[in-house]
């Protein structure tokens, strides 16, 4: 029962990026206002999650636990950035979103570069890692003029991120093996 909650899960995870691309792309003004307005929120019960799961990882699980730890706290101090701080937010939305991902995006690189032995969702972790290090740097160095650009790249990786979760989803049914380091 635990191994269809979990993939689950990830289609789920993966439906809601692919949605919230899909929004950037049909409306890039609309998703760029509400992005600011919930991702501080987002970022905060994500932070949450991580941390109730991590407290009920296995011990065996101690580099998972230390990175879903690791997860939270970045998640925590983004999200109280963008909820207590909403003007400012606006204006450097795309450099603060742009650093977080890139952050998170280096945990998971590390991270799936230390489980590769004893992981075999170790590529997944990777793939995430990599494609998030590459959409922040295009977030913050790409020189774009107006919010709608900056939102229609967020529309790419929420796409590429939830296709990424939907495959993994996949591959976790086939295995049934649990990979716990994912968005």
């Amino acid at each position: 029962m635990k191994k269809n909650r979990t993939a689950l899960l990830l289609d789920i995870a993966g439906v809601a990026f692919i949605s919230i691309g899909i929004f950037c792309f049909v409306s890039p003004l609309n998703a760029y206002v509400n992005l600011v307005r919930f991702s501080g929120a987002v970022l905060l019960i994500n932070g949450l999650v991580l941390q109730v799961a991590s407290s009920k990882v296995h011990l065996t699980f101690r580099r998972e636990k230390q990175s879903m730890r690791i997860e939270s706290i970045v998640d925590f101090g983004f999200g109280i950035l963008l909820v207590f701080n909403p003007f400012l937010t606006f204006i450097v939305y795309p450099l603060l979103f742009g650093s977080c991902i890139f952050i998170l995006g280096i945990i998971k690189i590390v991270v799936s570069l230390l489980a590769k032995k004893n992981n075999t969702g170790w590529s997944f972790i990777l793939i995430i890692g990599i494609l998030s290090c590459v959409a922040a740097i295009v977030i913050i160095y790409m020189p774009l003029h107006k919010a709608s650009d900056i939102t229609k790249i967020i529309g790419v990786f929420c796409v590429l991120m939830g296709l990424v979760l939907i495959l993994d989803s996949i591959r976790f049914r086939q295995m049934n093996k649990f990979v716990n380091l994912l968005y």
